[in-house]
């Protein structure tokens, strides 16, 4: 462990921590109303690259902005590049329970408030600051490093691949977007749709909604009904035993029902809890008849149920690597004209992502809907012996003094995209992930740990 990295990093420490507080408080989501020249995924997350890329300048680190879908901040120019991949767009901060604005960057209790804290202009800002100790070492480098900064990893991953059009590929690299210590897979990740269009309205429903993000637990699911009794729906909810996860407001001739459930990550969905399949339970036991629409939701309430491996509706597989498929149902939309429901599947790196699509293919020729994809990454798996994982490796064991375990997860990160690189961080061995949900947040000391990790990580893949 080089001694004078660690002490650099607690010199420019509360720098660090102030400009993270700058860049977290750019609310940069995507935004298509702002698109432009520029900036093709909206302003806030053009501002937010451009800030980046002029703190970075300021330390002496050469900076490019590729047109606004991503940027890079570069120590050398001598012998293969090793990459730090990292994104500066955030989800949206929806939701009530936030204790702070999720864009004032506040800190309290040792901690620092806001959405991006963890995922991931936290983690960025720290391999930012890893760079500058390194360069204000002196220390010798026999290869240069380059932060990649991307700006759409939340939706579709543009940024980086527009990148990798425009440059060549690093040698090898990480991400301090995920876990400690050493992510070598990831899941395939398949977001899809189902649309119904109408004939005729579902009975009693004039419209149900839930749900913003495909990659996101939701939260929230209203209903707004009609011809059906108030005492029939409670008493409905309390036969299903639900009467912590309903709320029911008459509203003259209508009644507004809204499911409750819990936000998180849909890489984690068992951590959640459901709103929509929520409402499903209920609205397969109010719904009359099996007309079409009423059809459609009786059966994914069936078959759905509150499961998050998808063993039900006849998905389930797994492997040892990368445990079971789960499955998240992500937003819902029905009103007089159509049903849409959209879905998100992270399955096994050694499962064969064309034999899932064949079998939701046959489940919409079943139930009569049409199925449509909208984004399928296929996994991501290095060999656990690579040369710089060994690096990585050491380096954890090093600073630490625990022992680096390689694991795989459901989340996705830039790896997938860039061969050679896995994550590494930032979160720590038995803390939450607090990525997508309220109150994210980093710990101080823990911003400080893991600049510290991640100065000596880049260095030793350098040296």
């Amino acid at each position: 462990m080089k001694k004078i990295l660690n002490e650099l990093v607690d010199k420019s420490f509360a720098a660090l921590v102030k400009d993270a507080q700058e860049i977290m408080s750019i609310e940069s989501v995507l935004d298509e109303s702002t698109m432009g020249t520029g900036a093709p995924f909206g302003s806030g997350i053009a501002k937010a690259l451009e800030t980046m890329l002029s703190k970075a300048a300021d330390m002496g680190l050469l900076t490019k902005n590729l047109e606004g879908y991503a940027g890079y901040a570069q120590l050398g120019k001598i012998g293969e590049q090793v990459a730090v991949l990292a994104h500066l767009d955030v989800v949206p901060a929806d939701g009530d329970g936030w204790l702070f604005p999720p864009y004032a960057a506040q800190i309290a209790d040792g901690k620092l408030y806001g959405r991006g804290s963890m995922d991931d202009k936290g983690p960025a800002l720290a391999c930012l600051y890893a760079l500058k100790a390194i360069k204000d070492s002196g220390l010798p480098i026999n290869r240069h490093a380059r932060l990649i900064l991307g700006t759409d990893e939340e939706s579709f991953s543009r940024g980086i691949k527009y990148y990798l059009q425009k440059e060549e590929p690093p040698a090898c690299g990480f991400s301090p977007d995920a876990e400690f210590p050493i992510i070598h897979a990831e899941k395939g990740i398949l977001h899809f749709s189902y649309r119904l269009k109408l004939t005729k309205p579902v009975p009693h429903i004039i419209f149900l909604k839930a749900g913003d993000r495909i990659n996101v637990v939701p939260d929230l699911a209203e209903a707004l009904v009609t011809g059906i009794a108030q005492e029939t729906v409670t008493a409905q909810i309390k036969a299903l035993g639900l009467e912590q996860h309903f709320t029911v407001a008459s509203g003259g001739e209508t009644l507004k029902i809204t499911s409750l459930g819990v936000t998180g990550h849909a890489s984690m969905p068992e951590n959640g809890y459901n709103a929509i399949q929520n409402m499903l339970q209920l609205m397969a036991v109010l719904l009359p008849g099996e007309d079409c629409g009423s059809k459609i939701i009786k059966y994914l309430a069936r078959n759905l149920k509150m499961e998050t491996n998808g063993v039900s509706l006849g998905i389930g597989c797994q492997d040892e690597i990368s445990g079971a498929l789960t499955l998240n149902t992500a937003t819902m939309q029905l009103d007089d004209r159509e049903i849409m429901l959209q879905f998100d599947i992270r399955y096994p790196v050694t499962y064969e992502g064309e034999r899932l699509l064949s079998k939701l293919k046959d489940l919409a020729e079943k139930l009569g809907v049409e199925f449509t994809i909208i984004q399928h990454a296929a996994p991501l798996y290095v060999e656990k012996d690579c040369p710089f994982i060994k690096v990585l490796q050491e380096t954890y064991k090093d600073c630490t003094g625990a022992e680096p375990e390689i694991f795989a997860i459901g989340g996705g990160t830039y790896c997938r995209s860039v061969e050679n690189t896995v994550s590494f961080g930032p979160v720590f061995p038995g803390q939450p992930e607090l990525a997508h949900q309220c109150n994210e947040y980093i710990a101080l000391e823990d911003l400080r740990k893991i600049t510290k990790i991640y100065a000596q990580a880049i260095y030793n893949l350098l040296y």
